[in-house]
């Protein structure tokens, strides 16, 4: 860390934690563990709705990542909005 910053590390982490607020690590923790719900539930229902060979498999996977990249891209949109206006930032 010192060659990039040039800092020691006491410094580093004295900056660290008077610029962390704990409001912001449980909205983050709250919403990597949505993220991860969703991320699952998606790939599972792909993955119970597959029939054919492994070209299905294929096409099911590809959905599953395509699906559930938007509903995280939506989901974190609606957190933010959420955490806003309720005064989490």
């Amino acid at each position: 860390m010192f060659f990039s910053t040039h800092l020691s590390l006491g410094i580093y982490m004295h900056g660290v934690m008077t610029s962390l607020d704990l409001r912001d690590v449980i909205s983050g923790v709250i919403k990597s563990v949505a993220f991860a719900i969703i991320i699952v539930m998606v790939g599972c229902l792909e993955g119970f709705r597959v029939q054919g060979g492994p070209e299905a498999v294929g096409r099911s996977a590809t959905a599953g990542v395509v699906n559930s990249t938007f509903l995280v891209i939506l989901a974190d949109a609606v957190f933010t909005a959420i955490f806003y206006f309720t005064g989490g930032h």
